[in-house]
């Protein structure tokens, strides 16, 4: 693009011809080939060709001044090219890509960031306690930042746990998440056949004092669970959603 006509970039252009610039991209090396682990080898790393370029990148992002409020969470750079790091991921609008776990502020600065490469995106053994991929990821991105400044961390169900809630919460970070039903078994909630039977924007709760989150139930559509460690039940307030019968916008 910097030498088409139309996205042409005359500080490239001018220097250097798109030949001469292609050539010396098939040359181009960030890293000793010589000292690659090959796969099923300890340490292997799919990166590992571009891992100094990578590491550069993180540093320079985490000289920025931290956000009080971070969103962990995935992300997809659209590509389509050949790559055994491409994923497919149907229900996303970009679906063809590269898949990045990222802690972002609510500017949509990315703060940190960790690139999926599969079964080794995490060296395991670094991660203590072990708390799932997800929850993994999320002790990852937050190493970053000093504890115990109240930094408030989000993320959704893929990621959340009671566990890794009431850990976060003895790190100093105050967190909020969506929960998935199948992690709160022997929760003191109503079911969701009670809740169902009530009107639209019913919510039951309960307090864990294992991980000190109190946990809430509420009826949209379809049931949500979600859980904190800082914030309670209120206050509480009206909010507009799309009703799919009269295909109107309610409060509730």
């Amino acid at each position: 693009m910097h030498w088409e006509a139309a996205t042409r970039y005359p500080q490239i252009a001018d220097k250097m011809g798109r030949q001469r610039f292609d050539k010396i991209k098939l040359f181009l090396h960030f890293n000793d080939n010589s000292k690659a682990k090959k796969p099923g080898e300890q340490g292997f790393d799919k990166l590992y060709k571009i891992r100094p370029v990578l590491g550069h990148i993180r540093s320079k992002f985490l000289e920025v001044t931290p956000e009080e409020h971070h969103s962990i969470d995935e992300q997809m750079i659209p590509f389509k090219g050949r790559s055994n790091l491409r994923q497919y991921l149907p229900k996303k609008p970009t679906k063809w890509g590269i898949k990045v776990f990222t802690r972002a502020g609510v500017s949509g600065f990315v703060h940190d960031f960790e690139v999926y490469q599969g079964k080794g995106t995490l060296v395991e053994d670094d991660i203590e306690p072990d708390l799932g991929v997800g929850g993994n990821i999320v002790l990852c991105l937050i190493s970053t930042l000093p504890e115990k400044i109240n930094f408030k961390i989000y993320f959704d169900n893929w990621f959340s746990g009671l566990k890794l809630m009431s850990l976060l919460k003895i790190k100093g970070f105050p967190c909020i998440g969506t929960l998935n039903k199948a992690r709160l078994k022997g929760c003191p909630l109503l079911t969701d056949g009670e809740v169902k039977k009530r009107e639209r924007g019913t919510s039951d709760y309960t307090t864990d004092i294992h991980s000190g989150s109190i946990v809430v139930k509420w009826l949209d559509n379809k049931t949500v669970c979600l859980a904190s460690t800082y914030a309670g039940i209120t206050p509480q307030g009206m909010c507009r959603r799309w009703n799919v019968k009269d295909k109107s916008r309610v409060e509730v």
